[in-house]
Formats: structure tokens, sequence, C-alpha cells
């Protein structure tokens, strides 16, 4: 039997990442945007500053970028579904962020090493919750990595009002009031209540 060299498998799932619908990249792209902003103003806020002290913005940039790499496992036709899908199919979206942290990680470039404890935690953990009630380890608190927290909020924000099948109609004031009215429970409530500050001026461009 052949074995598999490691060089081999990185380049497989390099292949299936780079065959993820076109939307996929889209969304990591805005996430990345909005993660770097929220990582810059808590830094600028000092909030958490024990923590902000650990990272910095082109780790979250990587790890943002690469949040959803653990999509390789899902079908095309499940993620592009405009249907809700079923318990089968939910499961499958499980799976993203239970092995999305080696996924991420397989995919950095060797100059990019000391980003992975970043990198890897938000892939794995942005679907964990302030509550606990998240997957895939259900996480609590602060024992979700800040770069989790903050992908997160941007994460679920791009996601509502980015131009999707099952979201056309979705306003930013509607995604902003959503991040407000599960502050506590599914996000952070000190980095949704500093995300929100900012969300409210007028149309800010950020260069990253």
């Amino acid at each position: 039997m052949q074995t598999i060299t490691t060089n081999t498998m990185q380049k497989i799932i390099l292949r299936l990442y780079q065959n993820l619908p076109r939307e996929v990249y889209i969304h990591q792209s805005f996430t990345a945007r909005n993660a770097c902003r929220l990582f810059k103003k808590a830094c600028e806020e000092q909030l958490y500053p024990d923590e902000t002290a650990q990272i910095c913005v082109e780790g979250i940039r990587l790890g943002a970028l690469y949040h959803d790499a653990g999509k390789i496992l899902i079908p095309k036709e499940v993620l592009c579904k405009k249907d809700l899908l079923t318990e089968k199919e939910r499961s499958m979206i499980y799976w993203h962020a239970l092995y999305g942290g080696d996924i991420a990680v397989s995919l950095l470039k060797e100059s990019h090493q000391k980003y992975l404890q970043t990198v890897w935690a938000m892939a794995e953990y942005h679907h964990e919750r302030w509550d606990g009630l998240g997957y895939p380890k259900g996480l609590k608190g602060k024992q979700i990595p800040l770069a989790a927290r903050i992908c997160a909020i941007a994460d679920s924000y791009d996601a509502m009002v980015s131009c999707r099948p099952y979201n056309k109609d979705i306003s930013k004031e509607y995604a902003c009031h959503e991040v407000e009215k599960n502050a506590g429970s599914q996000f952070d409530p000190l980095l949704a209540e500093l995300f929100l500050s900012y969300q409210k001026e007028k149309d800010t461009v950020l260069y990253i």
C-alpha cells in the first residue's frame, strides 16, 4: 500500500480549497476586513489587553481569510443549497469547524507559520458561543480565544449582509440589530458593543 506524503496531502487540500464556491472566498475577504477593524479598535480601546498582546493584525487577517477552510469537507450542493438543511446536512456543516483548524493551518505558507495558533483558533472556534451553546467544543466566555470571538462577530455580520439566496433582503441595520440582540449570548458583549459603535458611523472604507 502506498503512503501519501504530507506534502502530497497539503497539495490535495489546497486543490480542494481552490475549488470552493466563489461566494466562500468573497465572504472570507469581507470577514477579514471586519475582523481586522474590530481587532484594531479593541487594541485602541485597550479592550482585553492581555489577550490582544498575544496576537497581531496579520494573524487575524489570515485567520479570517481561512476561517471557513473546513468547508472543503462539505459538498457544493449543500454549501449552495437555497432550502432548509436536513439534519444530515447540518451535521456536515458542523464538520467544517471540527476539522477546520487543522485544514486552515495546512494552507499556510512557511513564512506564515508564526500565525499558526491564531489561524487554527479562528477556524476551529468561530462557531463557539459566549453562553457555551456553540460548537464544536461548547466553550464558554473567555474560554474561547479572543481571535475566535472577533471572528464570530465579523463572520456572522457578513453572512447576514452579503447577498445570498436565503438572505437577500437583510439590511445592515437589521444585521446590527441581530448582533446587539445576541450580545452576551452568542457574542462577546464587550466586543459586540465596540463593533456596533463604529458600524453606526457613516460608510468608512478600511484598507488592509
